[in-house]
């Protein structure tokens, strides 16, 4: 059987049952038994994380040969998040283990960090994509507000943990996933994604069709902004594409763009920096509630190196936190409006 140990607690597997699509989270000399196994496990639990390297080890217990795997999950810079550890009987061949994302995610700069190899949800090569995008890609998720306000502000002690149906990496198909989040460093949680379920095939409806209906009704796209960290955090439905848009998957520059665009896209805001100016300040005056909606014309970098203009229209989100403001971009010029 398939377990993911989360370093952070090494003493609290997660088992996976594949056949039934369910994971169960256990103490460990309460999931392995007997309790000679659980400790030459927890061993080689330890020294996965330790190392880094795959482990493998035989065991002989009460007349009954095991054979226990353990498989390293890595995150950002190679840096060991869980390990994956295989228990059963020697002579029975391991089906291949679960996908796993494993990542960090930095809340003060809204970033994703992980290491590129990819996986269920994380596409491979991008070893930074923006929070907003990771957001974009959860379809269903009971406690979506709780993992939010984890994830923008990260304490000591701080968990989250729960099923989730997000979009898998070509945008198409769904996946059920269980996802664990908890704090990892100042300012940051770790994040793990177990997959439970195989890809699901669109129907007839895609699950992207509540968001990509209104933004086309609106002609443009929405998005939550945090006027504290001052950082766009939600797409409420998908961004604009051709637009620049920060640590995002669809953001590479085009073949015949024009000036540095790789350094434009990894280090520099999208907007304008003559227009960034008139931009915060609009936020400050919803945020500071002197006003309940505002409009500006800014430039965004568009992926071909020219500024696009677009008509931002912003509004204080009622009952909420004046911390929020949603945001309409359209394209100037646009004749959905």
């Amino acid at each position: 059987m398939w377990y993911l140990v989360d370093v952070a607690d090494t003493a609290r597997p997660v088992r996976y049952v594949a056949s039934e699509g369910k994971v169960g989270e256990r103490r460990l000399h309460r999931a392995i038994r007997p309790n000679s196994l659980a400790v030459a496990a927890q061993s080689m639990i330890e020294q996965c994380a330790a190392t880094g390297e795959l482990g493998s080890s035989e065991l002989l217990v009460r007349g009954v040969r095991y054979v226990v795997l353990t498989v390293p999950v890595a995150g950002p810079g190679e840096e060991v998040l869980a390990v994956q550890m295989w228990v059963g009987e020697a002579g029975i061949a391991p089906p291949p283990p679960p996908d796993v994302d494993a990542f960090v995610w930095d809340g003060p700069r809204w970033v994703v960090f992980s290491s590129g190899r990819g996986g269920t949800v994380l596409p491979v090569g991008h070893d930074v994509l923006h929070g907003a995008w990771l957001m974009s890609r959860i379809i269903e998720c009971e406690g979506r507000d709780r993992l939010m306000t984890a994830a923008l502000d990260p304490e000591p002690g701080v968990r989250w943990s729960g099923a989730m149906e997000v979009l898998t990496v070509d945008g198409a198909r769904t996946a059920r996933v269980f996802g664990w989040f908890r704090y990892h460093r100042d300012g940051a949680l770790c994040g793990l994604l177990l997959r439970v379920q195989s890809d699901r095939e669109p129907g007839i409806v895609l699950p992207t069709y509540h968001h990509d209906a209104a933004a086309a009704l609106l002609g443009g796209t929405t998005a939550l902004v945090d006027t504290q960290r001052m950082r766009l955090v939600d797409w409420l439905t998908p961004p604009i594409s051709g637009i620049a848009w920060l640590h995002h998957p669809s953001s590479a520059p085009e073949p015949d763009s024009i000036g540095d665009l790789e350094f434009e896209l990894g280090a520099s805001h999208p907007i304008h920096p003559e227009d960034r100016e008139r931009y915060l300040g609009l936020l400050l005056e919803l945020a500071a509630g002197r006003t309940d909606e505002a409009r500006a014309t800014v430039r965004l970098l568009a992926v071909t190196g020219h500024w696009q203009p677009v008509d931002l229209y912003c509004v204080r989100l009622p009952r909420a936190s004046p911390r929020f403001v949603t945001v309409l971009i359209r394209l100037v010029g646009d004749p959905a409006r």
